[in-house]
């Protein structure tokens, strides 16, 4: 299932997220606006530049709560951008509201950031790349998959940093942890899926 889509009932037929789409992944069908899986690189501009606000992305919190209903041990990695999206509010006390509602561990994902880092460095320390592209946003990779395959030799072969610190989160807290990425970028969440890894 698509990460990103239109609401039906909201596309007017304005051609405004055709138009933007640099990847050209958006057909119009019915008078809807519908995503092209194969050619979409889960970018979410379209949902940027939409006029009617007919956007729609996947949701997977109904899983959360269930997950926290459950009693299982649930973690979150919080991406290093939220001080700035709660403006309002101090980094700790998102901390503390996500451990009132549940939330057993919650760590940033700069944690995994650090992981990637020092794994490029070693990539570009062996010096047998001709030339070397980082892999950590899920949307230049799909990018380079589907439409540069020439170039996928020179990508790293490292993991996204939320990806990094799932799989760190699920070492220290063991494989039953359920891992939650709370970030503004879309594209995780299909990173995600291909994964199968819970956000």
């Amino acid at each position: 299932m698509s990460v990103i889509d239109f609401s039906k009932a909201d596309c007017k037929n304005c051609y405004k997220c055709v138009n933007s789409c640099s990847v050209k992944a958006i057909k119009m069908q019915n008078n809807q606006a519908n995503i092209v899986e194969e050619r979409c690189i889960s970018c979410g501009h379209c949902l940027v530049v939409c006029p009617q606000n007919a956007r729609s992305i996947k949701s997977d919190l109904e899983n959360v709560k269930a997950a926290i209903k459950a009693g299982k041990k649930v973690a979150a990695s919080l991406a290093p951008s939220f001080p700035g999206f709660f403006q309002e509010y101090s980094p700790y006390r998102l901390v503390s509201a996500l451990k009132k509602i549940g939330f057993s561990i919650v760590e940033e994902t700069s944690i995994g950031a650090e992981v990637v880092s020092d794994l490029y460095e070693n990539c570009v320390k062996e010096d047998k790349y001709e030339n070397f592209i980082t892999t950590s946003c899920p949307s230049v990779n799909y990018l380079i998959e589907k439409y540069y395959p020439s170039l996928i030799k020179y990508m790293a072969p490292v993991v996204s940093p939320m990806t990094a610190h799932g799989k760190l989160l699920k070492e220290k807290y063991g494989d039953d942890c359920y891992t939650v990425f709370i970030g503004p970028c879309i594209s995780k969440k299909a990173e995600a899926e291909e994964n199968n890894d819970s956000i």
